[in-house]
């Protein structure tokens, strides 16, 4: 699969400012943005049992079951192949979506998938939160709410969600160092203006500082 356009990669882990940074990247120099989230539900309907089996299964699965009856061990493997699955679909949106410079910003982009995909190691970046800058964030989306209230214990389930994201944003910053990837550690005591700073001067974009 050819990748001509400029691509901008931001991978990591939920609540480190993946979203705010990237759209703020794209707007400011004229690139065209891509959320994986935004497109999951897209995927969805596309999905068989067969070619995608764990989107297939979760799709399927009550937030009971997504955060509370399976072992956290279980969950992070699960969530991890989840995504590798749905990379393919991000992968072939950015592709086949022009080619003007892109900013991709996601979970999906584990550092042993966007790697292969690099010209220059200076266009990924890994944002990881510390584990307690992740539940300080997490605990502040109304959203979360409904999610586990629709569990049959919703603190349990939230010590599960939090020690997944904790494991899966070890994982994925331990895979990024190995391969010499950058890395950017948030963890509350740099500003969101400081960690704009240090991501575009990574990708060499620092005209507007």
């Amino acid at each position: 699969m050819g990748l001509n356009r400029e691509i901008y990669w931001i991978g990591g882990s939920a609540c480190a400012g993946k979203s705010t940074l990237a759209k703020r990247f794209a707007e400011e120099n004229g690139f065209a943005l891509y959320a994986c989230d935004e497109h999951s539900g897209k995927h969805l309907q596309h999905i068989t049992e067969e070619a995608q089996p764990t989107m297939h299964r979760v799709s399927r699965m009550a937030m009971n079951e997504v955060f509370f009856t399976r072992k956290i061990a279980e969950q992070l493997n699960t969530y991890i192949e989840y995504l590798r699955e749905d990379f393919l679909y991000v992968l072939s949106d950015v592709v086949g979506g022009g080619s003007d410079p892109v900013v991709v910003e996601g979970n999906q982009l584990l550092p042993d998938l966007v790697e292969p995909l690099l010209k220059r190691k200076e266009r990924a970046i890994w944002l990881i939160p510390s584990e307690q800058f992740q539940r300080s964030q997490y605990s502040r989306r109304e959203w979360i709410h409904g999610i586990l209230q629709a569990t049959e214990n919703p603190e349990r389930s939230f010590e599960n969600w939090m020690r997944r994201d904790a494991l899966f944003a070890d994982k994925v910053k331990r895979e990024a160092k190995d391969r010499k990837l950058k890395v950017l550690e948030v963890d509350g005591s740099q500003t969101l203006e400081q960690n704009y700073n240090v991501l575009s001067r990574w990708f060499g974009c620092d005209i507007y500082l």
